[in-house]
C-alpha cells in the first residue's frame, strides 16, 4: 500500500479569519489588532486541545450574551471551508492507487468536530494536534505520528508551511509544498478559474505514486 499525509488548513481547506475578526471587533468594541492578538493567542491553546473558543470568550471578555457567543462560534467554524476540487483529486488518487491517507493538522477541538461532521473523513487517519497535545512543527508531533503509524515513514507529505515540510523531511517524508491559496482564491472558484490548476498539480503529484511499487 502507498501512503499520503496531508495538512488541512490551506491544503484541503481554505482558511479565512477576516469575518471573525470583524465580528469580534464590532461585537466587543475592540480594534481589529486586539481581535487578532486574542485569536492568535487562543488558537495555539486551541490547537493543543487545552481550551475552546467559547470558554476563552467568557473568560477574556466576560461576555454574558449567548447570542454573541453563538455568532462568533458560527463564524469560527465557517472560517475553514473545504475545497471540492482538492477533495476530489485526493479521492481520485486514493481510489486509483489504493492510498492510505493521513490528515496531519494543527487543529482545535471545535474545528476538528466541525470538519468531521460536515465533510466526512471516512477511510482516513486523523492525527490532529488537539488530540495529540503537540503542534507541528514540534518534533514530538511527528515522533508520535510515526510511532502510531510506522507505515508512513517514507510517505508523500503535503503542507503549506516550510517549517512543517522541513521537519517532515527529517523523518523521511517526501515533503512537497502545496499552498491552496496560490491555486484558488476561494472554494467557489470554478474549474476554469482555479480548479484546473489544482488538477494539474495533482497530476504531477501522481507521478510519485506511479513510480512506487
Amino acid at each position: 500500500m502507498k501512503h499520503l499525509a496531508l495538512d488541512i488548513g490551506n491544503v484541503i481547506c481554505h482558511v479565512d479569519f477576516d469575518k471573525i475578526l470583524n465580528i469580534l471587533s464590532k461585537s466587543l468594541n475592540i480594534s481589529k489588532s486586539e481581535a487578532l492578538y486574542f485569536l492568535n493567542r487562543v488558537q495555539k491553546l486551541h490547537d493543543l486541545g487545552l481550551t475552546n473558543l467559547s470558554d476563552e470568550l467568557h473568560d477574556h471578555f466576560k461576555i454574558k450574551s449567548e447570542v454573541i457567543i453563538k455568532d462568533v462560534l458560527d463564524e469560527w467554524n465557517r472560517a475553514i471551508q473545504i475545497d471540492n476540487d482538492v477533495a476530489r483529486e485526493v479521492e481520485r488518487l486514493q481510489n486509483t492507487y489504493d492510498l492510505e491517507i493521513a490528515l496531519v493538522s494543527n487543529i482545535g477541538i471545535e474545528h476538528a468536530e466541525h470538519f468531521r461532521k460536515n465533510w466526512g473523513v471516512s477511510g482516513t487517519i486523523q492525527f490532529f494536534s488537539c488530540e495529540v497535545g503537540a503542534r507541528k512543527p514540534n518534533l514530538l508531533y511527528y515522533q508520535s505520528f510515526l510511532s502510531m503509524y510506522p507505515q508512513f515513514k517514507d510517505c508523500v507529505y503535503l503542507d503549506d508551511l516550510d517549517a512543517n515540510l522541513a521537519m517532515g523531511n527529517q523523518f523521511g517524508f517526501k515533503s512537497i509544498k502545496f499552498v491552496l491559496s496560490d491555486y484558488k482564491k476561494a472554494p467557489y472558484d470554478s474549474m476554469i478559474v482555479g480548479g484546473s490548476k489544482v488538477v494539474t498539480f495533482f497530476q504531477e503529484l501522481e507521478k510519485h505514486f506511479k513510480s512506487r511499487k
